[in-house]
């Protein structure tokens, strides 16, 4: 069971991350070499922090990331080939790709209907993508209440 009082923060932070975005199971040593740590215990006294936390799971193979379990901060992102990409993006290159369409595929004519497709659709692309990268920004500098 999660407990409620821990933090993921600093180090045992990197080493989840690590691990989640691993595309097998890890090892101590790899994951104290992939984060240049000091020491394999210091990966070990993470790992064991993370374990406890039932937010990673040991296998014969390594540690793994639990299927059920996930942390707040990461609710809005999709891991795609080992990177977080916000879910704004896909929002926004969705009305991107329904501005073009409009625009290759409609007769584009400076009428006021046109203008109002042509800024709304501007506005809402510049704003999902600034607030996907405020996003990235904010996540790799959080605190995270497990």
């Amino acid at each position: 069971m999660v407990k409620e009082s821990r933090h993921l923060s600093g180090t045992t932070w990197n080493v989840y991350m690590f691990i989640l975005t691993s595309k097998e199971a890890v090892g101590v040593r790899e994951v104290g070499r992939g984060l240049k740590l000091s020491s394999p215990s210091l990966a070990q006294y993470h790992i064991n922090k993370l374990v406890e936390m039932d937010l990673i799971r040991q296998t014969q193979e390594g540690y793994v990331v639990q299927e059920k379990a996930r942390v707040e901060a990461l609710r809005s992102f999709v891991l795609l080939r080992g990177r977080f990409i916000p879910r704004l993006v896909f929002y926004g290159a969705l009305v991107a790709g329904m501005l073009v369409a409009y625009l290759m595929l409609g007769s584009f004519q400076f009428r006021f209907r046109d203008l109002i497709v042509l800024l709304v659709s501007l506005f809402s692309i510049s704003a999902f993508f600034l607030e996907a990268v405020i996003q990235v920004r904010s996540l790799k500098n959080t605190v995270q209440k497990v």
